[in-house]
């Protein structure tokens, strides 16, 4: 019992006397106290020296094995047949969107002036080695800006095409047939005049067969061809003509060095109520080899003629032309050449309609021609060329006022003729949807037998828009300006010049759908009174307007 006691007693005051003892403790470190603080500056503290150890450690000896290990590598060959596996390209047919794809369409309009349009043409479906389609296209204008139909004009023409491929050549043929008809309409205004004597119909067939290889770049190029022509119109002009286009050409691996052989010949048989059984006969050769590469280009080659027009039938002229861009956008050219310029009745009737007998057709004599001057492109947008030509040729033709008839027009040939050209072209295309070309042109004229150039502009002007704002719309609209043109009335011995010619067209086509589009066209909007030839003005005013359907 005492025990319990004691030890009840001990449990109870030595925890207050620990917690008294903590408690008197902290009271004490708590209290701030008065104390002395001795700082001593000239104390040093020093470190014993530790002397360094200059042994290298010893290199401990590397233990060898004695024992020998032995490993032998044992082959493993399993007497297997190879597997053969048949492999085989899988063929896969990808279906082409034709939905966009047209091969042929059909036009028909019509405009003041009782002017109708129709157009056709139609193409075989797409083939690897066949290709062949029909044209079809009449134009008329039953009234003309005179006395009504005593001006009228119409155009018809045919024509077929076909091609055949075989490995890299291409067989072609052409066949086709063109009817123009015109009026005489240039006769003295208030004159009375049957109007059967007026018409004009000029009938040519033609056609030509032949083959070329279809790689142009390849080391051996070659093309030729045999075509035909038969001409006449309703009075007594007949012109009949075989001709012979043949080519060559030779390219080094490289494609800077190129040569090759142009040759082209004819036998026209012409004949008028003022000649008839005689033969033109014409025979040209030219030989060339060009080297070309990012900044220069050269071709020399000659231009070797047998015609039978002039008394010296046997002609040799050179033909050289050079270029060098100092940059991308700025380079320098000059071209020299001498040639031959065939023509022939069809040639002429083709420049002008009203054409009357002649007495005789002549080549024009190039005894040669210079041009030098500057061209180049900036930023693959605008492109120009300028310069200056300088000719001398024999047998120039020019047109006069026939001298039986002043409704008709007859050549006049001059036997020296020099023309000085200053010449100016420049195109630019802005993004996609337009594009610019213009060009200018000033004649000076030094004549022989001739006082003036007759018939033929001083300076021309040409202007070309084409405008696509998106793939629905497609404008166009042009302006031609000529001026200066002297003309000869022989018949009445007169002459005089010509206002300005100022034609301005334009031309809006517009995509309903894919197939289907409507289009509105007019020429001369300025209504201007253009005469080209004297006595023969142009119509005023004329639209036309109609559809267009692809299938």
């Amino acid at each position: 019992m005492y025990k319990k006691l004691v030890f009840i007693a001990l449990m109870f005051f030595v925890p207050m006397a620990i917690i008294w003892a903590q408690d008197t403790q902290s009271r004490e470190r708590g209290e701030v106290k008065d104390a002395e603080f001795i700082i001593r500056k000239d104390r040093v503290l020093t470190l014993p020296k530790q002397p360094r150890v200059f042994e290298r450690t010893p290199t401990l000896p590397s233990t060898q094995s004695k024992g020998s290990y032995t490993y032998e590598v044992k082959n493993f060959f399993l007497n297997l047949k190879p597997t053969v596996t048949d492999t085989q390209p899988f063929q896969k047919t990808f279906p082409r969107d034709r939905g966009m794809l047209y091969h042929s369409y059909v036009k028909a309009g019509y405009g003041n002036y009782q002017s109708p349009l129709g157009e056709l043409y139609i193409n075989n479906v797409e083939s690897d080695f066949l290709n062949y389609g029909v044209f079809l296209k009449h134009q008329g204008f039953y009234e003309g800006p005179v006395d009504g139909k005593n001006s009228a004009e119409d155009h018809t023409n045919i024509r077929l095409d076909a091609s055949y491929f075989q490995d890299d050549i291409e067989f072609f043929g052409k066949l086709g047939y063109d009817r123009d008809k015109h009026h005489f309409y240039g006769y003295t205004p208030g004159m009375e005049v049957a109007r059967d004597t007026l018409g004009q119909i000029f009938n040519t067939i033609y056609g030509n067969v032949g083959l070329r290889r279809i790689d142009r770049n390849a080391l051996l190029y070659y093309e030729a061809s045999l075509g035909l022509r038969l001409f006449n119109d309703n009075y007594f002009a007949r012109e009949h003509e075989v001709g012979l286009h043949a080519r060559l050409g030779i390219t080094a691996n490289d494609e800077r060095w190129r040569g090759g052989l142009d040759l082209q010949g004819f036998i026209t048989s012409p004949s008028d109520t003022t000649y008839s059984g005689i033969n033109r006969n014409y025979a040209k050769i030219n030989p060339y080899i060009q080297f070309a590469n990012d900044q220069f280009k050269i071709r020399v080659g000659a231009n070797l003629i047998v015609e039978n027009d002039s008394s010296s039938t046997f002609h040799i002229f050179p033909n050289v032309a050079a270029s060098y861009y100092l940059t991308e956008s700025f380079g320098l050219y000059a071209e020299f050449e001498g040639d031959v310029v065939r023509k022939t009745y069809y040639d002429f009737a083709m420049e002008n309609p009203f054409l009357g007998p002649s007495a005789t057709l002549r080549n024009t004599i190039q005894n040669y021609k210079i041009d030098v001057g500057v061209k180049g492109a900036i930023n693959d947008e605008l492109s120009y060329k300028t310069g200056i030509r300088y000719g001398e040729y024999e047998n120039m033709h020019f047109y006069g006022n026939h001298m039986a008839d002043s409704a008709r027009f007859q050549l006049i040939y001059d036997r020296g003729t020099k023309i000085l050209n200053y010449h100016i072209s420049v195109g630019w295309k802005y993004e996609d949807w337009y594009k610019l070309q213009a060009s200018g042109d000033y004649y000076h004229y030094e004549l022989t037998d001739i006082s003036s150039p007759w018939h033929r502009p001083e300076w021309e002007l040409s202007v070309q828009n084409y405008i696509m704002p998106n793939e629905k719309w497609f404008i166009t609209a042009n302006l031609n300006v000529l001026g200066g043109i002297q003309a000869l009335n022989l018949q009445a011995a007169e002459s005089t010049t010509l206002n300005p010619i100022i034609d301005f067209g334009a031309k809006v086509d517009y995509a309903v759908t894919p197939r289907f589009s409507v289009f509105v066209e007019g020429n001369n909007l300025l209504n201007q009174k253009n005469e080209r030839y004297w006595n023969y003005r142009a119509r005023g005013i004329q639209g036309i307007g109609g559809l267009t359907f692809k299938f």
